[in-house]
């Protein structure tokens, strides 16, 4: 029996394929040789509208939490996939060179969900209205350095402190 990455990649909780851990298992063997994903960036889909201004208060307000749910969606599985990484083995980094990829891809995806909201923000000073943004998962507001091991295990830590 193997285990495959899902299409959703966990991060939808409600997948009937893999119920948001992000891997399936098949009853096929798995290959001998991987095919190596393709290296180029994905446009994130931006919540935001062309023309920013035209909109209201009440229709900002209501972009904002969508914004900050997947921000925090997306933070959670960091730290699921951080959480099953083993740090104390020697060869980490290549034994598990897919997952820090896919921490990668999620930190890109969350840094353009945080420039939106500063796109909004700044529309909001321009316009008088102030907002503070309230975050549910404690790395939703954490610029993540994937290549840094004592960023991440300091993150962790970080964490696990808030936890108890």
């Amino acid at each position: 029996m193997a285990v495959q990455i899902c299409t959703c990649e966990g991060l939808d909780v409600k997948c009937k394929k893999c119920f948001g851990s992000g891997y399936i298992n098949t009853d096929a063997p798995e290959p001998a040789i991987q095919s190596v994903p393709k290296k180029g960036t994905v446009k994130q889909e931006s919540f935001l509208p062309e023309h920013l201004h035209s909109l209201s208060r009440k229709e900002i307000e209501n972009i904002v939490p969508k914004i900050i749910d997947t921000l925090d969606l997306k933070s959670k599985k960091q730290m699921q996939i951080l959480n099953s990484i083993p740090f104390n083995t020697t060869t980490f980094r290549r034994d598990f060179k897919a997952k820090f990829e896919l921490l990668q891809k999620i930190e890109d995806e969350k840094q353009a969900l945080r420039n939106d909201l500063d796109v909004i923000s700044d529309a909001l000073t321009t316009s008088k209205y102030t907002i503070a943004f309230n975050y549910g998962h404690f790395l939703s507001d954490k610029v993540m350095d994937v290549t840094s091991n004592r960023d991440l295990k300091t993150l962790i830590r970080t964490y696990k402190k808030l936890k108890k």
